[in-house]
């Protein structure tokens, strides 16, 4: 859908720092092979004191500060996360709307995996257009992957994943950046790539070798198994589709095309993965993503596109008039693209 007065006026990121590589090879967690194929040279890993909640809140106080706006002025929060969000039983967007934003306007989670903070931008747009009387809404997400859930090195071969937060301040009313076109596509017959040859649980038995920790790829593979006779490459082919088509949507509304654009900000994928399973069907090339700053990061779910907007601000790199893509791809599946178009070159980070 194409929009005129929808604006991203402040993004925020914490990482914790990042840890090398080498050190995980050294561990024996991680393999110089696989090193080779990804080109991951550390990922973002939180320590004891950095849970999902607090990453997150660090993430949206500093978004909040950066859009000039005033907590009153907010009628909606909406929190992305695809991992555990620190406790059960228990409501993390509300803790973030009151951390954040004082209190102020509702507050949902979004559980959409990795394309979480890209599809609460549809939802934050509906949401102001029906409310008019309020300004603005923040989009947060976090994200922490660890064992017995998650083995951040072998998930899923061509990936790292890492810990952090982002989030981004959406205003009616103006900001350095107009979101110009949101598009998702949806292809949930797709969802059984998560699940096949597994039973739903009644809680999670991290004794069940076949379950954990989460191994992605076992899973696509059994689900090629049932349906395409072992060929994986079909699963990919109809994910390939979706994506062609939700960033050429997004493009054709904004009124360019992909190839035209100056900035993508895809999930953080490894080099080999995010060739042959974005850039080559795309036709696209790396050297206008953010790939120094996510060697170094890794993937961190629903973090990832507005994490790499903060950095590309944070490097000085966005300049008024030009275009970024953001795009986020989420089990299930869904996808989500959104491109900008820069009003104003963004003030200097300076926290």
């Amino acid at each position: 859908m194409r929009h005129d007065n929808l604006y991203i006026t402040g993004v925020g990121a914490w990482y914790p720092k990042p840890m090398a590589v080498e050190e995980a090879i050294e561990a024996g967690w991680y393999d110089e092979a696989t090193r080779r194929r990804s080109g991951q040279t550390a990922a973002a890993v939180a320590g004891d004191d950095d849970t999902q909640p607090e990453m997150a809140v660090r993430a949206g106080k500093q978004a909040l500060r950066r859009s000039g706006l005033d907590t009153g002025e907010f009628g909606l929060l909406l929190h992305a996360t695809g991992a555990f969000c620190g406790l059960d039983g228990w409501n993390v967007a509300s803790y973030l709307q009151h951390q954040v934003l004082d209190g102020n306007g509702l507050s949902f989670e979004i559980k959409q995996q990795s394309n979480g903070a890209m599809a609460a931008i549809e939802l934050a747009a509906a949401f102001l257009a029906a409310r008019p009387e309020r300004r603005a809404a923040m989009i947060t997400a976090s994200d922490r992957f660890v064992m017995p859930t998650w083995n951040r090195w072998r998930t899923y071969p061509g990936l790292v994943f890492g810990d952090g937060a982002s989030a981004a301040v959406l205003s009616r009313t103006g900001g350095f950046a107009r979101v110009a076109s949101v598009v998702t596509e949806s292809r949930p017959e797709l969802e059984r790539a998560q699940r096949a040859g597994l039973s739903f649980m009644a809680f999670p038995d991290y004794e069940d070798t076949k379950a954990y920790p989460i191994n992605l790829i076992d899973r696509m593979q059994a689900f090629a198994d049932e349906e395409h006779g072992g060929r994986i490459s079909e699963v990919f082919k109809r994910m390939n589709e979706a994506l062609i088509r939700s960033v050429g949507r997004a493009a054709e509304e904004a009124g360019t095309r992909p190839e035209d654009i100056d900035h993508l900000v895809f999930p953080n994928f490894g080099k080999t993965m995010l060739r042959q399973e974005v850039l080559t069907p795309l036709g696209l090339d790396a050297a206008r993503t953010p790939a120094d700053w996510v060697r170094e990061t890794g993937h961190v779910g629903a973090t990832d596109q507005f994490g790499g907007l903060e950095h590309l601000i944070r490097a000085g790199r966005l300049e008024a008039g030009q275009r970024v893509l953001l795009c986020g791809i989420g089990l299930g599946f869904n996808w989500t693209s959104a491109v900008l178009e820069i009003d104003e070159r963004p003030a200097p980070v300076r926290d």
